[in-house]
Parts: C-alpha cells; sequence; structure tokens
C-alpha cells in the first residue's frame, strides 16, 4: 500500500514536471515569434497574413495535427489505465488519513473534555461529584471514580459508547456532551472521540492482566486477613494462587466468595465489575463494610435522604436491584449468557424486559469490525468467571 502510494506520487510528480517543460518552451517558442514582430505587427498578424494553401493545408498542416491527436491519445491511453490501478490504493490511503486526522482531532477533544476525569489516554480517574435529594438540596461532596476506556469497545458497540457521550449517564458525573444531548460537541466531534478510543482500547493481553490485578488484589486482603502471618511478597503470591486454584471450582466453599470478588473487581477504576452500577455508594467509596461506614459518617445526609442507607452489596444504583434477579432469568445460562453479551436498545432480555444499550457485555463484543484501521476487542470475563458471578448475584 505505501509502495502504490509512492508510486502514485512519483507518476504525478513526472506528469506535474512534463506539464511545466512543455509550459516553458510554449513561452519561449511565442517569445521569440513575438521578437520577429517588433516594428512590423501589421505585416504579420495572423488575421492579415495570407494562410498556407489548400494543398499544404491537407498534407503538412494535417500531418502535424493528426500526429499530435496521435501523441495526446497516446498519452491518454497510459494515464487512464494507471489511474485506474492506482484508484483502490488513492481511496484506501485516502480513508486512513481520514482516521488518522479524526484520530488526532479526538485526542485533542479527550484532553480537553474527558481527560480531567477519566485520565490521561482514558486508564481512569477520579471526578469530584455533588449528590442531591430529590428536592435539589445538596447531600454530599463525593469523589466519585471514573471508569478507565481502554476496553470500552469491549463492553459496548460504538453506537452504544456515541450514545453514552450523546447523552451521557444519568445519575453519574458522566455529562451528556452531543449537541442532541443539550452538551457542546457536533455530531462530528463525538465521531472524533469515538475513533480516539478505538485507539486507545488494550489487546487481550493486556485486558486479561489488568483484570487478573484485581481479582488478585481481592483474593490477596482474603488471605492476608486469614493469616495475618503472611508479609512475605512471594508468600503472598502463593497464598493467592493456592486459594485460586481452589475457589474457582463450583464445589467450594469459597466459590460465591470468588464470584463477589469478580463483582466487586477493582481494577481499572471499576471499569471491569458490576458492583459500580448495582451497588449503592460502590462508584463513590461504599466499596464494603467499613467504607460505607465511613462515607455516612462524614456525609450523614446520605443516609437521612435514603441515597445510601448503608452497605447493600447489588441492592441496585444505576442498576437494578439484583435481589430475585433468579425470578428474571430462568436458569444460570440465560442470565450468564445476557453478560456475556449486554443489553442492546429495543431488543428484549430475561423476563420480558427491554434492552437499553446500558448494560455492557463482557464476553467480548464481535460488532464493528469493519471500521478502518485496527480496533482491539477483548474477552473481558471468561465463561467461567462470568458463572461465578451468576451464582454469586443469584445467592442475593
Amino acid at each position: 500500500m505505501i509502495l502504490a502510494a509512492s508510486t502514485q506520487r512519483t507518476v504525478g510528480l513526472v506528469l506535474a514536471v512534463l506539464v511545466m517543460v512543455g509550459l516553458v518552451v510554449y513561452m519561449l517558442f511565442n517569445f521569440r515569434i513575438g521578437k520577429r514582430e517588433v516594428g512590423s505587427e501589421i505585416d504579420l498578424a495572423a488575421n492579415r497574413t495570407p494562410h498556407v494553401d489548400d494543398l499544404e493545408l491537407e498534407t503538412r498542416v494535417l500531418d502535424r495535427s493528426l500526429a499530435w491527436s496521435l501523441v495526446t491519445l497516446a498519452a491518454i491511453s497510459l494515464v487512464l489505465p494507471m489511474y485506474w490501478l492506482m484508484e483502490p490504493a488513492r481511496q484506501e490511503n485516502a480513508a486512513i488519513d481520514w482516521v488518522g486526522r479524526f484520530e488526532v482531532k479526538g485526542a485533542r477533544i479527550f484532553e480537553d473534555g474527558c481527560a480531567n476525569c477519566h485520565g490521561p489516554g482514558g486508564v481512569g480517574g477520579v471526578a469530584a461529584f455533588t449528590i442531591a435529594d430529590p428536592d435539589g438540596q445538596f447531600v454530599a461532596q463525593v469523589e466519585w471514580k471514573a471508569p478507565a476506556l481502554t476496553t470500552a469497545l469491549s463492553r459496548f458497540s460504538e453506537a452504544e459508547v456515541t450514545d453514552i457521550l450523546n447523552y451521557g449517564r444519568p445519575g453519574t458525573p458522566m455529562p451528556a456532551w452531543g449537541l442532541s444531548g443539550g452538551g457542546p460537541l457536533t455530531t462530528q466531534q463525538v465521531e472524533q472521540l469515538v475513533v480516539y478510543l478505538r485507539s486507545i482500547q488494550l489487546d487481550q493481553d493486556a485486558a486479561t492482566a489488568e483484570i487478573n490485578s484485581g481479582i488478585r488484589a481481592g483474593v490477596g486482603a482474603v488471605v492476608t486477613a486469614a493469616d495475618p502471618s503472611l508479609t512475605d511478597r512471594d508468600d503472598v503470591d502463593a497464598a493467592i494462587d493456592t486459594w485460586l486454584e481452589g475457589a474457582t471450582d463450583p464445589a467450594s466453599d469459597d466459590y460465591l466468595l470468588y464470584g463477589e470478588l469478580l463483582f466487586n473487581n477493582a481494577s481499572a477504576q471499576d471499569a471491569n465489575n458490576c458492583a459500580r452500577c448495582h451497588t449503592p455508594g460502590f462508584s463513590f467509596g461504599a466499596t464494603s463494610e467499613a467504607a460505607t461506614a465511613d462515607l455516612l459518617e462524614a456525609w450523614p445526609r446520605l443516609a437521612e435522604s435514603g441515597i445510601l442507607t448503608g452497605w447493600q452489596p447489588g441492592a441496585g444504583h444505576v442498576g437494578p436491584d439484583l435481589a430475585g434477579v433468579e425470578a428474571h432469568f430462568s436458569t444460570s445460562q440465560r442470565q450468564s449468557e445476557f453478560i456475556r453479551a449486554g443489553s442492546e436498545v429495543g431488543i428484549g432480555f430475561g423476563n420480558a424486559r427491554t434492552g437499553s444499550g446500558g448494560m455492557p457485555g463482557y464476553g467480548g463484543r464481535v460488532d464493528d469490525l469493519d471500521v478502518i484501521g485496527t480496533v482491539e476487542r477483548s474477552q473481558l470475563l471468561t465463561p467461567e468467571q462470568i458463572d461465578a458471578i451468576v451464582a454469586y448475584e443469584r445467592s442475593l
């Protein structure tokens, strides 16, 4: 493709040089004729000079015109097939250049408007957020964890990401950015943001490593709480490996705890967990019973307003309450399939519910793969991990 682009550029330069040389020759030729005309323009003027006779007109002059016509036709015969051959490469290069320009512009928009919350390069961050009650009265000033966006296109389709950018996330610090939702960005600028997000997506190995780091951090807290004598890093890692080897077995007594750790996985600022949407206050600090108590002590109006009344895993926040989820999904398999794929706008799921597109898919998306350029799509959770989450949710 690069070779084709170079050849096309070379041909264009050669043609440009030939045109310039021809123009110079034409100007010199006319300059010499003009020199002869000085002082005798009336005698030499074209409309005063006798034209060639018919015999010469139909031989030498005609032959010369036909010869130049043949040269022109030959040039066209060479240039048109060459243009036809080079056109696909030109179009592909133009498309790639378009993506590159959109990516650069999207990066600028992201750094100006999104990086303050989601961190440079979309690695996740923290946003100051004021919580108010239904009457608009002040309740609390919290630090809301803004998730990393480096796996956003593995969880959501580009249409769903565009919808979130346009209309925001009600009940969170995520505002509407698109003009259609009352924000400042045009449709093209939102598209540029999506193109930029393509460029920062993690590949499969990096996404898996990120999720595993959160799992191991949670297991590390469990094993060190059970055995405070574990202080050496190697000993802790060995204990984590041993615990995981047993807990991932559905018959293990620790299997539901394993599902809970996956449900609460704190890696990438909660980008890969369920609790940030389904556990009240998880996104702004209510990540455990002790942490929730501290938060309520600092901001008592959270409890008074009913926004956060205590540590309630899976009781519903931005997402619905998961208590009794088995009544909505008649089998664990149906629930696991839903978590893998997520919801789609207007598509029914479970027990007669219509999808909004807000529930991400954690099993690896397969849509939008015809976009120009490289777009990483990763499977965030394995089927076994999703099954463990389902077991935990159905135990709530």
